[in-house]
């Protein structure tokens, strides 16, 4: 019987080499070279958020060395074909964005929840957004996250819900002032947004 161990170790060796071969890569192509930012399509009350939000993308993207065409004449090619906000982009198609913008993949944003309020004794600050890329050329899904921030807060007692009541509505009226509501959270959702692209870049 001990004559055969040998061939079993042999086979086991070999089994063992056999399973650990390397994986195919996850795409077929290079990491796009250059990405247009595109108008965010908003699904919330909040007018302001998505130039905050793609401002603020903008900002992050370009600080991790992503190429991105330039955002402010992008708007501009968009208008001329009738383009204005991102709600109206699903009326072209990638290819033809694409085309129009120089750009080998396109970043569509989705704002979910951009919301600040005040309701008796609780106050919630809300930000959700979803992120696509998308190939330019093929019109095919490369990548897709969705990132949320929030900060809620409760008061119990008459004191505690007075001034939580009370901060919530200061916070609020600065913001408003301030043009930069919900700037915080929005930060906080574009850096997820940022390290998750960055991710994906590096195991392309």
């Amino acid at each position: 019987m001990r004559r055969h161990i040998p061939f079993i170790v042999l086979f086991a060796v070999f089994g063992g080499c056999a399973s650990t071969a390397p994986t195919a890569p996850r795409h077929n192509s290079a990491f796009p070279a250059a990405i247009a930012l595109l108008p965010f399509e908003n699904e919330s009350l909040d007018l302001r958020a998505p130039e905050i939000l793609r401002d603020l993308l903008d900002t992050y993207l370009s600080a991790a060395n992503f190429n991105l065409t330039d955002v402010k004449e992008a708007e501009e090619k968009l208008r001329g074909i009738g383009i204005m906000e991102g709600g109206q982009l699903n009326a072209v198609t990638p290819q033809k964005i694409g085309a129009l913008l120089e750009a080998d993949a396109l970043l569509y944003g989705d704002i979910e929840t951009f919301n600040n309020a005040n309701v008796g004794v609780y106050a919630s600050r809300t930000v959700k957004v979803t992120l696509l890329l998308v190939d330019a050329r093929t019109g095919k899904k490369l990548w897709e996250t969705v990132k949320s921030k929030a900060n809620s807060e409760l008061g119990l007692s008459k004191t505690a819900a007075k001034n939580v009541l009370i901060k919530g509505y200061a916070n609020k009226a600065v913001e408003n002032l301030m043009d930069n509501p919900l700037y915080p959270e929005s930060e906080d959702v574009v850096r997820q947004l940022v390290r998750e692209l960055g991710k994906a870049r590096k195991n392309w």
